[in-house]
């Protein structure tokens, strides 16, 4: 990841105004630093190179209003640049327009052209957006991707791409192998993985471990499809003929409405970010609020948290709704370090890492 220019006019100004005796100098210092929280701020919204993940675990609101005020500061900040374009991309997948795309575009191309290697890689993935890039340029880059030029997790997120897509003539092929050992040690990967089995790519037989512990591992660490499919787990319980069909038997949780319920609060949040507005109101508006389990497990856990006053009945009404609205970004972190520290999964998968989500990650 590149290093770019930050302001030279703050130390001189400050060095003025102290030499001439006023009191300025540490609020202009401290001013300095609260800049420099906020571009990285910005350029860690989307992970680490080893880290980097297309959904904000602050939440994709918090990164656009991060991003858009890091780059009023920092104009010419390459990085900078490139993350508050990942957030106008992001956002054109749910609520924004087309312009996020060409904008998004324009500034991949433009940064990708100038050696920013995750630029390079970003500007591959635009094939399918109608925003000027096609196949063939994108190919070379995501071969690249594939390869892991881009650091793991870019690598796991090509492996995905080319499974789902016919970018090299030679049909959609998805290396589970190579993202199965990918996914020990890096969680994006063990994401993407689960997200994989979830849609059909990836069979039990293919795993060396159940697939809960992959989806543990992934939804402690903030990815949201793992945690819908955490929340789905103990919703449900072991052997469940109500949960989605390929789900079936991969996993092993006791049935606990309240646990699931906290899970689902989590993951209604995070696939805010994570899914086109067509998936999410898809997945939330009918598969998993047409459940009457599923709405008992959110009654369950907003009653604990003192959030909802209805009752446990598996209605999904107004009062509910309201309550689920109201559950934001300044609410998710202390429930998320809550619940991820009662996970267990494979301990060859990874360590635990620090990690917040919502505002607190903001910070």
């Amino acid at each position: 990841m590149l290093h770019g220019t930050t302001s030279g006019t703050m130390l001189p100004i400050a060095a003025i105004l102290i030499f001439a005796g006023l009191s300025s100098g540490p609020a202009l210092a401290k001013s300095k630093v609260q800049d420099q929280t906020l571009r990285l701020a910005c350029i860690g919204a989307f992970g680490d190179r080893e880290h980097f993940d297309w959904v904000p675990r602050m939440g994709l609101d918090n990164a656009l209003a991060t991003c858009r005020s890091a780059i009023a500061q920092f104009p010419d900040d390459a990085e900078v640049q490139f993350y508050n374009a990942v957030a106008r991309d992001q956002f054109a997948e749910s609520g924004g327009t087309q312009d996020d795309n060409l904008y998004a575009t324009e500034v991949y191309r433009r940064l990708a052209t100038s050696g920013l290697p995750v630029a390079q890689y970003a500007l591959g993935t635009m094939f399918d957006e109608a925003a000027g890039v096609g196949t063939e340029e994108s190919l070379g880059y995501m071969i690249d991707a594939r390869a892991g030029v881009f650091g793991a997790s870019i690598r796991c997120e090509a492996l995905r791409t080319f499974g789902l897509a016919d970018l090299d003539g030679n049909g959609p092929s998805y290396d589970i192998v190579a993202a199965e050992g990918m996914a020990h040690g890096n969680y994006v990967c063990a994401g993407h993985l689960a997200n994989m089995f979830w849609n059909g790519y990836v069979s039990a037989s293919d795993l060396p471990l159940p697939l809960g512990d992959y989806v543990r591992y992934a939804a402690v660490h903030g990815d949201p499809a793992a945690m819908t499919l955490l929340g789905l787990f103990y919703t449900f319980g072991t052997g469940s003929t109500e949960i989605d069909a390929l789900l079936q038997g991969q996993y092993t949780a006791r049935q606990d409405l309240e646990r699931a319920g906290y899970w689902l609060l989590l993951a209604y949040w995070g696939t805010k970010s994570a899914w086109s507005q067509n998936n999410y109101d898809t997945f939330w508006g009918g598969d998993a609020l047409n459940s009457v389990t599923t709405v008992e497990a959110l009654q369950t856990a907003l009653k604990a948290l003192g959030r909802y006053d209805g009752a446990v009945d598996g209605v999904y009404g107004a009062d509910l709704y309201q309550a689920i609205q109201a559950f934001g970004s300044a609410d998710v972190d202390a429930l998320f370090q809550t619940v991820r520290a009662k996970e267990k999964y494979a301990a060859g998968l990874g360590e635990r890492e620090p990690l917040h989500i919502g505002t607190t990650a903001v910070d």
